[in-house]
């Protein structure tokens, strides 16, 4: 039997009430979600913070300086860049206000691409790897996904005081924009919580998920805007330049770079566009995955 005009327009009207239904009814669902995840931080904090410290210092595990290595190892990472890209290498930074070096522009799309990049790939096997607790009905599996995100937003933190310093110590200032790097970071964190809450839950299905974005990110470091900035580009080929050009606007790690940079780097809001467009996406990915991760969840204990 074949559907009558009338029934095909009556689905077409269904489904775009539906539609607007959801789109009316998505303030409503955003702050539903941001009140759920902030009550279940608050009530597991404790269980959250034991988490990340072990996260951290877990791998340490019998070494002689132990976690300490957590705090060593950014700041040695950051000394190593510092010391090669200011000596032996000497990038050619973009003219900026301040006479900032090479080392200020890396370092500072440098640190948000690392903490992106550990936590989705740390995140894939977040659930997986805690197999045992997942099947363990009265524990809060959203610890999880979160306590990655915080153990790999430390190298981040410690990097950054690390740049704030060699900017005070070697060009005696940091422009006003530092005083933004808080709010990005709080945006920042909404983001990675939501990406990772999302991973993680696919991870438990799709088992080659960390190998995939794993090929991904190293494919996507080039074209984002880390090494380089999208004035430090000089092609000859007109199309070449258009396609490079569009894959840095719509690449969304450059969302997540360009912020940074321009706050701790050019001392100005260079990319005012993202500036408004990175808080409206990091909510929206934190619903997203947060919805994604509570949809997924109960069926975790059958797929491990």
């Amino acid at each position: 039997m074949t559907p009558t005009r009338e029934t095909s327009s009556h689905s077409v009207v269904s489904y775009c009430l539906d539609v607007i239904k959801s789109i009316v009814l998505l303030p409503l669902t955003i702050v539903q979600v941001l009140r759920d995840i902030g009550r279940d931080v608050v009530r597991y904090r404790r269980l959250l913070l034991e988490m990340t410290w072990r996260e951290l210092a877990d791998p340490f595990a019998g070494s002689f300086l132990g976690v300490a290595w957590s705090v060593l190892h950014p700041l040695l990472m950051m000394a190593v860049y510092a010391t090669v890209f200011s000596i032996i290498f000497r990038g050619s930074p973009e003219e900026n206000v301040h006479g900032f070096d090479y080392t200020m522009q890396m370092i500072s799309a440098y640190l948000p691409w690392m903490a992106m990049t550990n936590s989705l790939l740390a995140g894939c096997a977040a659930i997986r790897n805690k197999a045992g607790l997942v099947k363990q009905v009265v524990f809060p599996l959203e610890v999880l996904p979160i306590k990655t995100v915080l153990a790999n937003l430390v190298p981040q933190i410690i990097g950054t005081a690390f740049l704030f310093c060699y900017g005070l110590v070697r060009f005696h200032e940091v422009p006003w924009t530092w005083a933004l790097w808080p709010i990005m970071f709080a945006f920042e964190v909404m983001l990675l919580s939501g990406m990772v809450m999302a991973v993680s839950a696919i991870g438990v299905y799709l088992r080659d998920l960390g190998d995939v974005l794993q090929v991904l990110f190293m494919i996507l470091f080039y074209a984002t805007p880390v090494l380089y900035t999208e004035r430090t580009l000089h092609l000859n080929d007109p199309t070449a330049m258009k396609v490079i050009d569009f894959m840095l606007t719509f690449n969304p790690a450059s969302m997540a770079v360009r912020p940074y940079r321009d706050a701790c780097f050019f001392g100005e809001i260079r990319y005012g566009w993202t500036w408004m467009l990175y808080p409206i996406v990091s909510v929206l990915m934190l619903v997203i995955g947060y919805r994604v991760f509570r949809k997924l969840k109960p069926y975790f204990g059958n797929a491990l």
